[in-house]
């Protein structure tokens, strides 16, 4: 069953009003055991969670922006603050990553030439990374249930849910690891002991890095209205669906043009008609193609009919 537009807007809002909260929570605990524990791993961790709170509640409003109907100042909607915030965020992480990574190889590279290196206090960071695990986990369901009720839609609340799970990761491994190292002392690999914080920082950054860079290309292929950000699947399923329904009005499709911003879909259909046809029939068309790909793809639709005789590509292809 399809949710409401209302509903599903209402719970995304939630949702956002939630990770701001739980990440609030989330990075004052990191920062607080970080000074407590001189761990880099933590620092890393709340920073990342830190920029998790923030982006809670510039992505608020950045939904209810993209949720306002079209007008002058934004002619096609304001789809396209989405994938502009979501560029903007992912950015922000690897700059997170990459001083994460330069201050660990220093710290290694300091041990290595003799220099000396303070040890982690352990004390209570079992507690903490058991916490900092389920918080992130509910986290991850709240933001996966309310993307999953929106109709997979929107790429914010599905970059939070890969956030909270990352950030999952990052603590669960943290822990192990920091926890962990006492285990080495007496063996071979004692002389890592003073510098696994560092090499945990090093590890959880390497597993970072795919992720956030995967969602930057998506963003840009979105921001530059490229083609690619809605697949060629996905197309051929849209115009599979709406050539049955021009056939019946005597059009013959030339080309389907679409691209994705955001949550929302802008689709052109290119079409000849067969027989002379009104502004009024043309506006029909219009709206049988919105509706025809809005239940398609289940996600906001602005289309557009342009009657023609030409391939819109004809010079690109000559």
């Amino acid at each position: 069953m399809t949710t409401a537009p209302h509903d599903s807007h209402r719970a995304e809002a939630k949702a956002l009003n939630l990770g701001s909260a739980g990440n609030a929570v989330g990075a004052i605990a990191a920062l607080f055991f970080y000074l407590r524990s001189g761990s880099d791993a933590l620092l890393l961790d709340g920073l990342y969670t830190a920029v998790m709170a923030g982006a809670s509640v510039i992505a608020g409003q950045v939904s209810r922006a993209a949720l306002q109907p079209r007008s002058r100042a934004y002619p096609f909607g304001a789809s396209g603050q989405e994938p502009l915030y979501v560029l903007f965020r992912t950015l922000v992480l690897l700059g997170i990553i990459a001083f994460a990574i330069t201050s660990a190889l220093g710290k290694v590279l300091a041990y290595l030439q003799g220099a000396p290196i303070h040890p982690v206090e352990l004390g209570g960071l079992g507690w903490y990374f058991g916490a900092m695990v389920l918080l992130n986990l509910w986290l991850w369901q709240v933001f996966q249930r309310s993307w999953r009720r929106g109709e997979r839609s929107s790429d914010m609340l599905r970059g939070m849910a890969i956030s909270a799970r990352i950030d999952a990761l990052i603590s669960a491994g943290t822990g192990v690891g920091l926890l962990g190292a006492p285990l080495l002392l007496g063996t071979a690999l004692a002389p890592m002991v003073p510098i696994t914080d560092s090499l945990l920082v090093l590890v959880l950054c390497v597993a970072l890095l795919p992720e956030p860079i995967g969602i930057v290309m998506e963003a840009v292929a979105e921001a530059a209205g490229s083609s690619s950000s809605v697949g060629e699947d996905r197309l051929a399923q849209c115009r599979e669906a709406i050539e049955p329904t021009f056939q019946a009005q005597a059009c013959q499709l030339i080309e389907l043009a679409m691209l994705k911003l955001g949550r929302t879909y802008t689709v052109v259909a290119y079409v000849e008609p067969g027989a002379p046809i009104s502004a009024t029939e043309v506006d029909a068309l219009r709206m049988l193609l919105e509706h025809q790909v809005q239940t398609t793809l289940q996600a906001p639709v602005l289309a557009e009919v342009i009657i023609t005789a030409t391939h819109p590509y004809a010079d690109a292809h000559s």
